[in-house]
């Protein structure tokens, strides 16, 4: 793509992280590229449609429609990069869809299938990790709850969550004695693969031990030409969570997680960003306890420090060399999520 090129960049399922469509028009601006940022929704209420500069309705993910509609939608107007928020929707793509897409001339930043089923999976998640020596808290899935309960010691506490899920589904933090009836509770939740109701497993549940120190939130940010050569680290300490996302966060020295983030890169060799969250042990080792492969909703934490990882990505899918000082930021920022209100029509008409 030369220089004078103009670059199309599609955000798909931003959601209330309509953010990310102003910033990587931002971006764009501030490298002197023209172009466009694309917001691609299934809901026609999305903020996003009045923030982007091009809006497009999409069929759901899971709808027989949706492989032909976006296919259809990539052969007409050729975007050149391609994001995804919703992480079941990613797991759609993933695989033949997104490699289609790839040969329609697009940077589409999902994984591998197999890596995809890796991430969206928990539990099989942790296990390869701890295979490759990354850090992990203990695990047992919720079918082995009794065993759990058998042998841990009196005092124990323990994290519940939803075995495939996406923020904090079926998010329970039990001590030993409520154990079992969390894993219960979180269970009649749960989803499949397939996001469909697990229909009530304990299988789909996991448990994790609770880890007592501060949790951090990492992005690790990997160049878009395929050798996912790991551009630079974004890091802050999660001071109160809201609705699955930071609510407060101070940013933190991304070099204590350097070395995780590396090894979890090795693992899945992402384009683009992936997100992780990790938790000190009582020994202050920072383990991992959730990885996003994505655009991650606490980036703006760093982004308001300084960060400009959209300008980064945008120059690394444009060939152009990686400028180190846009993933640079003030640590010690404390910021706090607020709500904002976005137009999208008037008079029946949609803003643009």
């Amino acid at each position: 793509m030369g220089s004078a090129t103009p670059m199309k960049i599609v955000i798909a399922s931003a959601g209330r992280r309509a953010h990310y469509l102003e910033w990587f028009r931002d971006a764009l601006n501030a490298q002197g590229i023209d172009g466009e940022v694309i917001a691609m929704e299934y809901r026609d209420t999305s903020p996003g449609f009045g923030l982007a500069d091009q809006a497009v309705r999409m069929p759901a993910y899971n709808s027989a429609e949706y492989p032909e509609a976006i296919r259809s939608w990539f052969a007409e107007e050729r975007p050149d990069l391609f994001f995804c928020m919703n992480d079941y929707e990613i797991q759609a793509l993933s695989g033949s869809l997104a490699d289609e897409l790839r040969e329609l001339g697009c940077l589409v930043t999902v994984l591998t299938p197999e890596r995809q089923a890796l991430v969206l999976d928990k539990y099989r998640m942790t296990m390869e990790f701890k295979k490759r020596g990354i850090p992990t808290p203990a695990t047992w899935l919720g079918s082995d709850v009794d065993e759990v309960v058998e042998t841990a010691p009196r005092g124990s506490r323990f994290v519940v969550k939803h075995r495939i899920g996406s923020g904090s589904s079926g998010l329970e933090f039990p001590e030993l004695d409520g154990l079992r009836e969390a894993v219960a509770r979180s269970a009649r939740s749960a989803l499949g693969e397939d996001g469909r109701s697990a229909e009530n497993n304990p299988a789909a549940v996991l448990v994790q031990e609770f880890l007592p120190g501060n949790e951090h939130g990492v992005d690790g940010v990997f160049s878009l030409d395929g050798s996912s050569e790991l551009l630079g680290v974004l890091a802050r300490r999660v001071d109160k969570m809201r609705d699955g996302d930071p609510d407060v966060a101070t940013t933190a020295s991304p070099e204590p997680f350097r070395e995780v983030i590396a090894q979890v890169g090795e693992v899945l060799r992402p384009s683009g960003s992936i997100n992780i969250d990790v938790r000190e042990d009582v020994h202050g080792v920072a383990r991992v306890i959730d990885v996003n492969p994505r655009l991650g909703g606490g980036y703006p934490y760093c982004h308001r420090a300084g960060a400009d990882m959209p300008a980064a990505l945008i120059r690394s899918a444009r060939g152009l060399p990686h400028d180190p000082e846009l993933l640079e930021y003030e640590p010690g920022v404390t910021t706090v999520r607020r709500e904002e209100f976005t137009v999208i029509s008037r008079g029946g008409v949609f803003v643009r």
